[in-house]
């Protein structure tokens, strides 16, 4: 993220119990860094972060989860650029596989994968949207932070970018993710 060259401040959103230690790991990072309890969801995690943050409205927020380690600079400042121009844009990738809608198990429909994409992060607001949207929807149903946006009708810009930000969920994304440092230059030529 501090590679963008766009970042001059982070808020990190820690598990309960573990503001010191991460204060401590964080120490030499080459940004400013403010380290803050999370919470049992993403949702309150992030409000918690934002909370922190001490950004005024014309601000933009770069949220990000730590469960995509891989993410690329370029990447980065490029859905921050878009931010800048439209108030709300999310990294997304192409949908690649044929994508179903499913319910108890069994196939409903083929769904068109041209009009898919998948959200990844970092997704980027300006601070005025956040805010609002935030502090507009309580329900904790949302599983990305553009949704509350979405929810609003404010419309998101989509930054499509490299499938290698994965996020690691399964212990195979980990395996990957240790492959991909091992190896990361020559399975980056592929791409």
């Amino acid at each position: 993220m501090a590679a963008s060259g766009l970042i001059d401040r982070a808020v990190v959103s820690c598990p309960v119990g573990f503001v010191a230690s991460f204060e401590e790991a964080l120490g030499g990072f080459s940004l400013p860094v403010t380290v803050v309890e999370g919470a049992s969801s993403r949702r309150d995690s992030v409000k918690n972060a934002f909370k922190g943050s001490e950004l005024q409205d014309d601000d933009l927020i770069c949220i990000h989860d730590a469960a995509r380690p891989l993410v690329d600079p370029s990447e980065v400042a490029a859905v921050i650029q878009a931010a800048e121009k439209s108030g709300a844009a999310v990294a997304c990738y192409s949908a690649v596989e044929t994508m179903k809608q499913v319910a108890n198990g069994r196939v409903l429909k083929t769904v068109p994968r041209n009009e898919l994409v998948a959200a990844s992060t970092p997704q980027v607001f300006r601070v005025s949207l956040f805010r609002a949207a935030i502090e507009k929807d309580n329900r904790h149903d949302v599983t990305d932070d553009a949704e509350l946006l979405e929810r609003m009708g404010v419309p998101v810009s989509v930054v499509l970018t490299s499938r290698w930000n994965i996020k690691i969920t399964y212990q195979e994304d980990l395996t990957w993710a240790e492959a991909y440092l091992r190896h990361g230059a020559s399975i980056g030529e592929l791409s």
